[in-house]
């Protein structure tokens, strides 16, 4: 689906892009000799994964992935599960309700010159300059250890030796989770001011789609302290982030943690996205988990896309922004020196895709996820609390349903990689354990995610109390979450009367 308008970029601008030879000017310069390439199916050229070692290419795995992905069709403005969106020309207001409406839908939205693209060239001038990121120590990926040992990839560097080994076609590095704690989802999709008539007034209303920053903290902390609590540093601090990689790095099918939404914007560079959907969005979870398990699994031929997914790869270049809902499967190829900055949050609209997600990570999380957040049940309490006071947020009946219920059985959402650790990370040959069981992984819930008690309690009462007046019990609960193609939203609710005595200062 597209969205567009009469100022939207010129489309000769696009087919120049998408026909440009990128693998050319990095041999050998970034990349080694005997570097091979691909076409793609939008006439783009790109190297291949490569790090020679006695004549030999190995990262030859990756290589062979990237061949696969660039098998696949390119995203379309006719897509029906990426929405393309011009920024050009639109108001804020249009442009923050075509995302969010996006998400709630469970698609992917690709927005085109969301801002002005950064330099060509990176320098740590430009990055401190822009971003505060300074010459700091930080973990890098290496993609040659990463081909020996899936599980140990990294070695200690910093962000000035990455910028330097852009000329060192020897090897390929990057830097994943850069702390960005500034920064946070960008404007105009943070906040959109703008102003209604209502009986001859004048209402200034505000609109958001990070709703755990703006409801969740901002309704709950006054009331709820945080005094004498020990939340996790995640909550404030693993918001935002930076991603440094050199050319030609490839990241395996995944999906990101927590049911979190992703949104990234490339400053310099590009990405090309391989998007996973299900085919019959109605199948059941123990189906969905086991069709996911084998795109996930590294020794799965990714020649032919897995029985049941449907695939499509969206290309950004500097200046494009992708928002990705809960629990979006993905993998993600970068053919050249590209920076971008992106981050984490989460939306009352997209709660039910949350929940899935997680369910999803209960099950398989030391395969399906790259990373476990540590601040998702604290967050998802503020929101239940934050609910009685959302005077002009919108609530979806499986989205309110979802979030209720994650927060009164949390320990059905305990993600597999937290409960057995890092250890069981996409080993290779093996691709992480496989659990067979559909029970529960009962562990302490709210170990690494302190809030106080009060919070906590009346978190559970107003759940409860929504569940109730929705009419729902938790087995007619988990029936609305089980028995619903699990990108349905669900019908708007009206919850404003029922929870009256929350409402009370």
């Amino acid at each position: 689906m597209a969205f567009s308008s009469s100022s939207a970029p010129p489309k000769d601008q696009y087919v120049r892009l998408k026909s440009e030879d990128l693998a050319s000017p990095l041999i050998p310069s970034e990349m080694p000799y005997g570097t091979e390439t691909v076409r793609w199916p939008n006439g783009q050229v790109t190297v291949l994964p490569t790090v020679m070692r006695d004549g030999r290419n190995v990262l030859e795995r990756d290589a062979k992935r990237v061949r696969q992905m660039a098998a696949l069709p390119i995203s379309s403005e006719t897509s029906s599960r990426i929405d393309h969106i011009h920024a050009t020309g639109l108001q804020d207001r249009d442009l923050r309700d075509q995302v969010a409406a996006t998400l709630r839908e469970g698609r992917c939205a690709v927005v085109y010159r969301e801002m002005e693209p950064g330099p060509e060239k990176l320098t740590l001038q430009y990055l401190h300059d822009q971003f505060g990121i300074s010459d700091r120590l930080c973990s890098l990926h290496d993609m040659a250890r990463r081909a020996e040992d899936w599980t140990h990839p990294h070695r200690d560097g910093t962000i000035g030796r990455l910028l330097d080994g852009v000329g060192y076609p020897d090897e390929q590095l990057c830097a994943l989770d850069i702390p960005l704690p500034a920064f946070t989802v960008p404007s105009p999709f943070q906040y959109v001011y703008f102003m209604i008539e209502n009986n001859a007034k004048h209402i200034h209303l505000v609109r958001t789609l990070d709703h755990a920053a703006v409801y969740a903290w901002g309704e709950t902390t006054h009331e709820y302290s945080l005094k004498d609590t020990r939340p996790h540093p995640d909550a404030f601090l693993n918001r935002s982030w930076g991603l440094l990689h050199q050319a030609g790095i490839y990241t395996a099918p995944h999906h990101d943690s927590n049911g979190h939404i992703t949104f990234v914007k490339i400053v310099s560079g590009m990405k090309m996205w391989g998007i996973y959907d299900l085919e019959d969005t109605s199948v059941s979870r123990d189906e969905a988990a086991d069709i996911f398990y084998g795109l996930c699994d590294i020794d799965t031929d990714l020649s032919q896309v897995p029985r049941g997914l449907v695939a499509e790869v969206a290309v950004l270049h500097a200046g494009d922004m992708l928002f990705m809902p809960p629990g979006k499967f993905h993998e993600v190829y970068t053919p050249l020196v590209t920076f971008a900055i992106g981050g984490h949050f989460l939306s009352y609209h997209t709660m039910h895709l949350s929940e899935w997600s997680c369910y999803l990570d209960q099950l398989h999380g030391s395969l399906f996820t790259n990373q476990e957040q540590q601040d998702a049940l604290l967050v998802l309490r503020r929101m239940v609390v934050a609910i009685p006071r959302l005077s002009h947020c919108k609530l979806y009946h499986r989205a309110v349903v979802a979030l209720c219920t994650m927060v009164l059985n949390p320990d059905q959402y305990i993600s597999q990689r937290a409960s057995e650790g890092e250890d069981m990370l996409h080993r290779s040959g093996k691709g992480g354990k496989k659990m067979k069981s559909r029970k529960a992984v009962k562990t302490t819930s709210s170990k690494n995610n302190l809030d106080s008690k009060r919070c906590i309690d009346m978190a559970d009462e107003i759940a409860n109390r929504v569940l109730k007046a929705l009419k729902l019990d938790n087995p007619r609960a988990a029936s609305v979450l089980d028995d619903q193609p699990y990108d349905e939203v669900g019908d708007e609710v009206e919850l404003g009367e029922e929870l009256a005595e929350f409402q009370v200062y």
